[in-house]
């Protein structure tokens, strides 16, 4: 391949998914890769947080506006939710699809169309996608098109429209597309199945800033920081570095020969002093 910048195909079931993974993208658009954010559903039935704690009141003192909310409106929140996130990285190629929730692949075969288009669209060589796999951590589980999970729904959908997008189909104009490479993000997987973790300590702010825009899913300020400093913060904590984003690959790599990491070769040299301070953000006092 003689493209000096890579393509990102990233498909989500809702929109809040995109951060589980935002530090790895902004890193990408900022080298100069291509990024397109899909999300299958508009996550209208997901985490209406306004909404489960106005129902937990009296009824005589729930709010009508809340309770009445037209499910388009709360839809087109995280939308916009979404929108401003994925621009704090770097993305401005959103596409928010029409899945209804609860989403079922089998049953909606134009959202596996969609996803094909966009495949032969945009072509890309890096696809980020929902973990396919049943139970957590069974990296060899079968794919499941029957457990009603939006987001093992979505994985489900998008591998179909692989296949569809890299298959020759009477009647199409758009040429087949193969992905070179896919991975899973790290939150859906125990950290002991993780292939890698991206260093995103230098993002470490823009998560939090991504995190604290849903409001749609009753976020604030110290609680964005705090999930982002207990989860971030845990993954590199474990990886050696201040603050990390975990990844799955979904197949073997073939390489030209073994490599190393600028980070896992400073990891062996620095001294214990040097990788204490590096792995909480501060020089030890004298």
């Amino acid at each position: 391949m003689t493209e000096t910048s890579l393509r990102f195909l990233v498909v989500n079931a809702h929109p809040h998914d995109f951060t589980h993974y935002a530090g790895t993208v902004g890193i990408h658009t900022t080298l100069g890769d291509s990024v397109t954010v899909v999300v299958a559903t508009s996550g209208a039935l997901t985490h209406n947080e306004k909404l489960s704690d106005e129902l937990k009141k009296p009824p005589e003192e729930r709010d009508p506006a809340i309770l009445n909310e037209p499910p388009d409106e709360y839809a087109a929140q995280k939308a916009d939710e979404l929108r401003k996130a994925a621009a704090l990285f770097g993305v401005t190629d959103v596409r928010i699809l029409d899945g209804p929730q609860p989403f079922l692949a089998q049953q909606n075969p134009h959202i596996i169309d969609q996803i094909t288009d966009i495949v032969q669209e945009v072509r890309p060589h890096i696809l980020i996608n929902q973990s396919p796999y049943l139970l957590t951590g069974a990296r060899k589980g079968l794919l499941s098109g029957y457990l009603e999970d939006d987001h093992i729904q979505t994985a489900f959908a998008v591998e179909k429209a692989q296949y569809y997008a890299s298959t020759p189909r009477p009647g199409s104009t758009l040429a087949p597309h193969r992905i070179a490479a896919s991975f899973y993000p790290g939150v859906y997987f125990p950290r002991e199945d993780w292939d890698f973790a991206v260093d995103i300590s230098d993002w470490f702010d823009k998560r939090v800033e991504a995190e604290n825009l849903f409001k749609s899913q009753g976020h604030w300020e110290a609680w964005s920081d705090k999930r982002m400093e207990v989860t971030l913060g845990n993954h590199g904590w474990y990886s050696g570095t201040l603050y990390a984003e975990g990844f799955v690959q979904a197949r073997t790599e073939i390489l030209p020969k073994i490599t190393l990491s600028p980070f896992t070769l400073r990891a062996a040299e620095e001294s214990p002093k040097d990788h204490m301070e590096r792995i909480v953000g501060s020089p030890k006092p004298d």
